[in-house]
């Protein structure tokens, strides 16, 4: 015969629940926002996270599409001679003029420094005026320019506490975008190493703070990055290479791929290359096309051919006018 269970008792049936109740770490209530925007101090201090993710912090500003923001600095490197200063320019008009560029704009008109180091007067002013006139815009009041050929003395460095103090002085605060063309005509000895980039770093990142954008034009190594140290892009919220194409077009026009080697504010979906062209007519009018993607090479599908064809890499070479090493590259490319 079947012996049924005993009952457990009334007092093991109350205790039984709460005794199987496994303890979790308590998590700590947020603390509440204060209401006041965030401000930096002048001291360092300490902010716990709970507050931290409630703190009231300015939306950033679309300056260029999402591309380029407030509160930034950015950098804009490529070979002389072949379009950097252009599109800077560029750049620096449409921001100002609230007007498409290369497909993107600014939400509203913004007020835009642009720091030439060393073009002359008439080419500056002739830049400008063509720029203006394939926009179809007037030259923006809100957009000021700094040549040095207005200037008695010798440029004040930028990457030093004096030549900073001067510029300051010049630019004030009441601005949203800066443009440095470029950093080795401001940087005053033409050091670019890392102790020199450091002082010019830290003075970009002073205006940052303020909610400003500092984007400085740079030249390119025999490597095809940036010149100088690795560390200049360390802290800089984006860069962007100007890759040339060569004109085997033969009709003049400057062909180039903007390139994003780093954009620590955007998803990698956000950051695809543009494919830029400048068309310059012998009236100095220019206009500029562009597509998302990159320019090729049309020799590079010529090469394909020729070594679906049989053909050496050498024969290649020597029939398009490229040694062979660059002949390699293209045709392990699709």
């Amino acid at each position: 015969m079947a012996v049924a269970a005993a009952m457990p008792s009334k007092e093991v049936m109350k205790t039984t629940p709460q005794s199987a109740k496994v303890a979790r770490p308590r998590t700590p209530t947020p603390e509440p926002n204060q209401g006041k925007p965030f401000r930096p101090r002048s001291e360092m201090r300490l902010i716990s996270a709970a507050k931290f993710v409630h703190l009231e912090v300015p939306r950033r500003k679309n300056h260029w599409g999402r591309l380029i923001q407030s509160n930034q600095t950015g950098m804009l490197f490529g070979p002389r001679g072949r379009g950097k200063t252009w599109v800077a320019m560029s750049l620096a008009i449409c921001i100002s003029a609230c007007i498409s560029f290369l497909g993107r704009k600014a939400r509203r008109a913004r007020r835009v420094i642009y720091l030439d180091g060393e073009m002359d007067l008439f080419t500056l002013r002739q830049r400008i005026l063509s720029l203006c006139r394939s926009f179809n815009v007037d030259p923006p009041a809100n957009l000021k320019l700094f040549t040095p050929e207005a200037f008695t003395d010798l440029l004040p460095s930028i990457n030093t506490v004096e030549g900073q103090r001067a510029i300051d002085e010049m630019i004030g605060t009441e601005w949203d975008v800066i443009f440095i063309d470029n950093y080795s005509a401001w940087s005053g000895d033409g050091r670019e190493t890392a102790e020199a980039w450091a002082p010019m770093m830290r003075w970009m990142l002073g205006h940052k703070r303020a909610g400003r954008t500092v984007i400085v034009i740079h030249h390119t190594g025999k490597t095809g990055k940036q010149r100088g140290s690795s560390s200049h892009e360390d802290a800089l919220d984006w860069s962007v290479a100007l890759k040339p194409v060569e004109d085997v077009a033969g009709d003049g026009a400057l062909r180039f791929n903007l390139v994003w080697e780093k954009s620590r504010h955007l998803a990698n979906t956000e950051v695809q290359p543009i494919a830029a062209t400048l068309c310059q007519g012998e009236n100095g009018e220019v206009s500029w096309h562009h597509k998302t993607g990159m320019h090729q090479d049309p020799r590079i599908e010529k090469a394909h051919a020729m070594k679906a064809k049989g053909m050496s890499q050498v024969a290649i070479g020597d029939e398009l006018g490229v040694d062979r090493t660059t002949v390699g590259r293209w045709l392990k490319t699709k």
